[in-house]
């Protein structure tokens, strides 16, 4: 027998400052290979970095950027949204925090960076780009990711083509992508420094 909180709809909510103990370990999850590879530098980890952008306007983690799913006054879900050319002004948010963060150490972590973005790109133009879908374990399997990427299709109505990437190694994600009408369109492999991020799955969706 389902219980009745499982069946209780989440709320989806833009994100708050307040939100961030909770949500930055969602956003986190969402692929801790990849943020530690880029931002784990010296006694500086990723939740130096995150803790820090989330905060703040202007760049590609903040809170500005997120809408989470919220049950019984907790988040258990997070997802990312934004598009070209606003991307280009939040990358440079995001070096600004970096070099915040990191001092004179951030170019190794913004040309780890740089690497990463070979696999998972800046969304192209005319799309929408999703990023940062996450729900905590012990939410899953209770529809939670679909309502979050349906409610930002639906809250960004102007863009025909959704735009997201997920880990070649996410058999679950990609499935459920899939059923929601997502499709592979290249797979981007991290020649020359495998092991250290999994291959991509660059997808897309028409509305």
């Amino acid at each position: 027998m389902v219980s009745s909180n499982h069946q209780t709809p989440p709320i989806i909510r833009k994100a708050k400052i307040e939100d961030a103990n909770q949500i930055i370990p969602l956003i986190y999850s969402s692929g801790p290979l990849a943020w530690n590879f880029v931002f784990q530098e010296g006694n500086k980890t990723p939740f130096d970095f995150l803790n820090r952008a989330y905060a703040r306007k202007g760049n590609t983690i903040s809170y500005t950027n997120h809408f989470v799913a919220e049950k019984n006054g907790s988040v258990v879900g997070s997802i990312l949204a934004y598009t070209q050319p606003s991307f280009l002004a939040l990358t440079a948010g995001t070096a600004f925090q970096i070099l915040s963060v990191y001092k004179w150490k951030a170019p190794n972590v913004m040309a780890r960076g740089l690497k990463t973005e070979t696999i998972i790109q800046p969304p192209k133009s005319k799309r929408l780009y999703l990023g940062h879908i996450a729900v905590s374990e012990s939410h899953r399997n209770q529809g939670i990711a679909k309502q979050l990427i349906e409610h930002m299709i639906q809250y960004n109505s102007d863009y025909k083509t959704i735009a997201l990437d997920v880990s070649a190694e996410n058999p679950a994600a990609i499935s459920l992508y899939q059923k929601l009408g997502f499709v592979i369109k290249e797979t981007r492999h991290p020649n020359g420094w495998e092991g250290k991020i999994a291959s991509h799955h660059y997808m897309e969706k028409i509305i």
